[in-house]
């Protein structure tokens, strides 16, 4: 194998299995006796996608109580969908901007339903039309879902950043803050707060991920013509001599930069409901450790960063170990 090629080490599932998958849970929900029962298969579909693509979420967000945890599922498939027609899925630009504009429209669509059945039953995706009704439960406006899939068409096209505004501005507002808008509708604020108060802290902390995200997937953007890291910053790699230099390079920009924002994310934390605080801080914890041995540890352009079992346990409560292992089975 060439020293540049790139393999993905994930469990991506193809169209063919989004698309059973929907199948499988359409006649679940068309034949369920209730609306809670079909809202119950909605987030058992949730739970799915979120446990097979991402572990160190998965693990964090069993410390949600349920009746969260259970949306908070839902979120994460109406954000990972897209994100996969754009990333992981073997078609053209053209292919999968009309993917993204189909998906788009039928989210629009399921504004017309209020009730679950009634949705999937007229060819809205169990996906959408779950992530519709929380929307509805929990007041989450619209438009940040609008901007989320701007974002994602962002990503079909090869696209440079001026500076670090723009990036983020640009960029990882749609693909991130709002994300973290959604969640905090969902976490809730302590009993003297709103979610306006929340709203700043998860904006903190979305670009905080997702520049963790961005620095440790800088040699696996190269191929697919994405460059994350301003220009202002880092001239872009004209060849693959050039590849090393620039991934190693660009990592220490992008992780430096995420530092700064779990700093001011980790301000905030004591804002969101106490049910919701250990969750939040796990995850901030987690992915705070990530980024920082993406600094401390300077690595091949080809290595990817990724904690141990025993660096994930680490920033759990002791006394909450055990329900991890209980919860993790239910």
């Amino acid at each position: 194998m060439n020293k540049y090629t790139y393999v993905a080490d994930e469990q991506l599932w193809g169209p063919e299995k989004w698309e059973s998958l929907e199948l499988n849970y359409n006649n679940k929900i068309s034949n369920a006796v209730s609306e809670d029962k079909a809202y119950y298969f909605g987030k058992e579909l949730g739970r799915k996608i979120l446990k097979n693509y991402s572990k160190s979420f998965f693990t964090v967000t069993r410390f949600l109580p349920k009746d969260k945890r259970d949306l908070v599922e839902i979120v994460y498939a109406a954000v990972r969908y897209p994100d996969e027609i754009v990333d992981t899925f073997n078609f053209s630009h053209k292919q999968k901007e009309n993917l993204l504009n189909a998906w788009e429209d039928k989210f629009k669509l399921s504004s017309q339903y209020s009730s679950l059945i009634q949705s999937v039953n007229n060819k809205v995706p169990v996906i959408l039309s779950c992530f519709r009704k929380l929307s509805v439960e929990k007041s989450i406006p619209e438009k940040y879902y609008f901007s989320f899939l701007e974002a994602m068409k962002k990503d079909i096209d090869k696209k440079f950043y001026k500076n670090m505004d723009d990036l983020i501005d640009n960029y990882v507002y749609g693909s991130a803050i709002v994300v973290g808008y959604f969640l905090a509708y969902i976490y809730g604020a302590t009993q003297d707060k709103s979610i306006k108060d929340l709203l700043k802290p998860s904006k903190e902390l979305g670009i905080a991920l997702q520049l963790t995200n961005i620095a440790r997937d800088v040699y696996e953007d190269y191929f697919r013509g994405r460059y994350y890291t301003p220009v202002d910053l880092l001239d872009l790699p004209q060849n693959e001599i050039e590849l090393e230099g620039y991934v190693i390079n660009a990592r220490k920009i992008l992780a430096l930069e995420a530092e700064s924002w779990y700093i001011k994310a980790e301000k905030g934390m004591e804002l969101f409901a106490k049910d919701s605080q250990i969750a939040i801080q796990s995850c901030l914890n987690l992915f705070r450790k990530l980024n920082q041995k993406i600094l401390s540890e300077e690595k091949p352009a080809n290595h990817r960063y990724s904690l141990s079992l025993k660096e994930k346990l680490s920033f759990i409560p002791l006394s909450k170990v055990w329900k991890l292992f209980m919860i993790y089975l239910t």
